[in-house]
């Protein structure tokens, strides 16, 4: 639909875009203008903001990604919003009211802000109901067994659903609210209306980051075998489950100040860890913790401790939410709970100042990883020490620094006992390509169709500068050899140019493309043509820099070596004379290591 000039003025005039972004990032103030960690290409994970806000014309504009435009593309690219869709929410932060509305957006606005009042007004209907009504008083008994609060209930406004299945549906066609409206508000079967999905049964609140109240947990209060535990208010107009972390709202401020949030399994889990001090506890809605979710907590800190329960099913919930957290870029580490299944039973068993003591100590991702591999697999072997580098390939392949990739190889090689190269060669076999929980290839690829060179090894950087140059290869072809070639994509344009310089088959673009039978390789090579890192500047600098790189890997892999074998020879009584001409050989390596390093630092 066309807004006409007077509304995106008049919502321009009462927001700045510091006020628009504030919501959903930090905003940093330097040089004397607005800056943040750009959302778009980091997932606000960089450590230096590169995205400016120009206060004055309402506009932001990143120089990492090149994402620009105006508070309106802010919010659609933040919310996954529509333009009409993010003027009305502007709007509707503004105070401005909207002009040119069709009947069918009229409608769906009226909708939305219908169901936000009914939302709002049941939370409170139910809380009084737990608060004052008889009937309410086994729940009331079964939060005070659970230890909670009275400011804890009062706090998270919980509330209780009476048994009388007739009550909810008689209760709102008083209000004035049509069975059309009702059938899609989220508090009714859709097969059974006007059956109530909340009968008997103690209410959670569910707040949206912005403090709106848009579903509602429920816990179960009959205690009958077969009767469902805990439900969800389906998805509705203005509540999608993988949006949205239980107590997030409650619990914004103190993510803020901590840096972190506390990622638990359920609604009483987050109740009783805010309530034990510990205000930056959020739940997803059962364990499937969303990449949505890890974003929401990336708005507002930098970290994730993950307290989900000792079973089976927590534990695999752990080892996918700490991929999730490393592929945006959040720092992440896992609690654990000493002789109870969860928090809440924990604060009941053993009181706040206990739990708070034992949530003190974390134990970093990586090493819970290892850890949880070195009880699944036998590292006596090699076969079970490869087994274990492929259960890390999907950390190792999420984390896009190569400083810390290269920082977690070398802590699994001196673990294992295998060589650095060896342990990259393993993740390059297996295919370099990060792991992505929702299935987009992310990893290596930014955007549609753009490489992440960021996140490539120092192989396939070398080879696609060759791919951009081929007129260089053979002139190098004495200095590289394939087998100096850990990375499988690598080795793949290696043989590429090999052929084109052996058969003389001609030099466009195209024919060499031909020669690249995997085609995500293809496609990455194609793209590196458009890129100036690849097609600018001085490329046999660039290529000298890199082999010299690949040329320490192997003195660092000779040497390691020459370390077992000396180390082999302390255990087996070597004779002096060949003890001697290692320790010889480990001199001259350190030698060339070292001088090598130096070299690159200077470059």
């Amino acid at each position: 639909m066309a807004f006409s000039d007077r509304t995106i003025e008049e919502i321009k005039g009462r927001l700045s875009i510091v006020d628009v972004v504030s919501s959903y990032t930090q905003v940093i103030r330097r040089s004397g203008g607005y800056w943040i960690r750009c959302p778009f290409h980091g997932n606000g994970s960089e450590r230096t903001p590169s995205c400016k806000l120009d206060e004055k014309n309402s506009r932001f504009y990143c120089f990492g990604c090149h994402e620009h435009g105006s508070m309106f593309d802010f919010v659609m690219k933040m919310e996954r919003l529509s333009f009409p869709e993010a003027v009305r929410e502007l709007a509707a932060k503004a105070g401005v009211q909207i002009e040119d509305e069709s009947p069918r957006e009229s409608h769906e606005r009226e909708k939305r802000t219908s169901l936000y009042e009914l939302n709002e007004k049941m939370a409170s209907v139910f809380h009084d109901l737990l608060m004052k009504s008889p009937e309410a008083q086994e729940a009331r008994d079964y939060l005070a067994r659970r230890k909670v609060a009275q400011s804890t209930i009062e706090r998270f406004r919980l509330g209780y659903a009476p048994r009388d299945v007739d009550w909810l549906h008689d209760y709102m066609r008083k209000e004035g609210l049509d069975d059309d409206f009702l059938r899609t508000s989220g508090y009714f079967s859709l097969n059974r209306y006007p059956y109530p999905l909340f009968c008997n049964r103690l209410m959670f609140p569910v707040r949206s980051w912005q403090g709106r109240t848009v579903a509602f947990g429920a816990r179960d209060l009959s205690f009958r075998e077969g009767a469902p535990k805990y439900i969800n208010t389906p998805e509705t107009a203005v509540y999608q489950k993988k949006n949205n972390l239980y107590g997030f709202y409650e619990g914004l401020d103190e993510i803020r100040k901590a840096g972190y949030a506390i990622v638990c399994e359920g609604n009483f889990d987050a109740i009783s860890l805010q309530q034990a001090g510990l205000g930056m506890a959020v739940a997803p809605f059962g364990t499937a913790f969303t990449s949505e979710q890890a974003s929401l907590i990336k708005r507002y800190a930098d970290g994730v401790r993950l307290l989900f329960d000792t079973d089976e099913a927590g534990q695999n919930a752990t080892v996918k939410a700490i991929l999730l957290c490393q592929e945006k870029g959040l720092e992440c580490s896992v609690l654990s709970l000493d002789r109870h299944k969860d928090a809440s039973e924990y604060l009941e068993a053993e009181g706040a100042e206990a739990l708070k003591a034992t949530l003190a100590v974390s134990t970093d991702a990586f090493s819970y990883l290892v850890k949880k591999g070195l009880n699944t697999y036998n590292t006596r072997t090699p076969k079970g020490k490869s087994e274990l580098v492929g259960f890390l390939r999907p950390f190792l392949n999420a984390t896009g620094s190569n400083v810390e990739r290269e920082a977690y190889i070398r802590q699994l090689s001196q673990l294992i006992d295998v060589g650095e190269a060896q342990i990259a060669g393993d993740l390059a076999a297996g295919g370099m390509k990060a792991y992505s929980p929702s299935g987009d290839d992310a990893g290596r690829r930014e955007g549609s169709g753009g490489l992440r060179v960021s996140a490539i090894s120092a192989d396939l950087y070398l080879m696609l500068m060759f791919a951009n140059h081929r007129e260089l290869f053979a002139s190098y072809t004495k200095v590289l050899r394939f087998g100096d070639l850990k990375d499988r994509q690598a080795q793949m344009i290696y043989l590429a140019l090999e052929s084109m310089r052996r058969d003389g088959v001609g030099k466009s673009d195209e024919l060499f493309l031909s020669l690249i039978a995997d085609e995500q390789l293809r496609n990455d090579v194609a793209t590196s043509f458009e890129l100036p890192q690849f097609t600018v500047g001085e490329p046999r600098k660039v290529i000298d820099e890199l082999l010299d790189r690949i040329a320490l890997r192997k003195l660092e892999d000779g040497r390691r070596l020459v370390l077992r074998q000396i180390w082999q020879s302390e255990s087996e009584g070597l004779e002096e004379a060949q003890l001697k001409e290692l320790l010889q050989e480990k001199v001259s390596l350190d030698g060339q290591i070292s001088a090598l390093m130096e070299k690159l630092q200077n470059a």
